[in-house]
Formats: C-alpha cells, sequence, structure tokens
C-alpha cells in the first residue's frame, strides 16, 4: 500500500490522503473535480503545495488544547526516557541530572498554558 496526496488544483491544498496499492495506478475515482494527484506524497490534509515542499505551519495553529498538551506529554516522555539509564541501581545519578528529570516529570502541571511550556535543559 502507498500513501498519495490529492490537492485542491486552485489553491494546491491536501484535500485528500489516500492508500492506494499501486502510486502509479490511482483509481480516477478517488480524484474529484477541481483536484489534481500530488507528485510529493508526504503531506497530510491542510498542508500545502508549493512547488517543492509542503507547507505545514497550519498544523501548529489548528491544534486543539489537548492536542497541545499531548504533545508536550509526548516530547516529555521522550526526554525522560532518554535518561532513564541514570535512574538504574548502578549508576550515579547527579543532583542536575535528578532535578531535570524532576522539573520534566512536573510539565504539563508546572504550566498552565500548552503555547508557553519551556522544557529545562538537559545538564
Amino acid at each position: 500500500m502507498a500513501k498519495v496526496c490529492i490537492l485542491n488544483s486552485t489553491s494546491n491544498v491536501v484535500e485528500n490522503v489516500c492508500e492506494v496499492e499501486d502510486i502509479n495506478n490511482v483509481p480516477s475515482f478517488l480524484i474529484g473535480e477541481g483536484q489534481v494527484l500530488a507528485t510529493d506524497h508526504t503531506g497530510e490534509l491542510g498542508d500545502t503545495w508549493n512547488g517543492s515542499s509542503y507547507d505545514i505551519t497550519h498544523r501548529e495553529n489548528t491544534l486543539t488544547t489537548e492536542q497541545k498538551w499531548e504533545s508536550i506529554r509526548n516530547t516529555r516522555n521522550k526526554l525522560l526516557a532518554e535518561t532513564d539509564y541514570y535512574a538504574l541501581s548502578d549508576v550515579t545519578m547527579t543532583t542536575e541530572m535528578s532535578d531535570y528529570r524532576q522539573q520534566l516529570r512536573d510539565l504539563p502541571t508546572s504550566t498552565s498554558n500548552p503555547d508557553d511550556v519551556v522544557f529545562p535543559e538537559k545538564p
């Protein structure tokens, strides 16, 4: 299966993303009036093709508050996972690393606005 992007022929905005068996044989019923098949299929719904890449700036602006918090939690969890080995019993964790990990665990409850989150710097 392959992903294909279908664009609005006037605005170049991705209006549909489909899975097809063969990217070189896309069924015509998938492409509606006023739509064209993209040449690059890495876009997502709402992205705009500018001729060489997709403009994805709208994605950040259209996220709901809950989606923003989820993204923050995912980033926090990734950063914590990267330092989990410091918590092993045979590794001595520095105070700085302990503080860093605690600051990460305090997110997102340590802030009330998902647009103003500042992640601590890793020591």
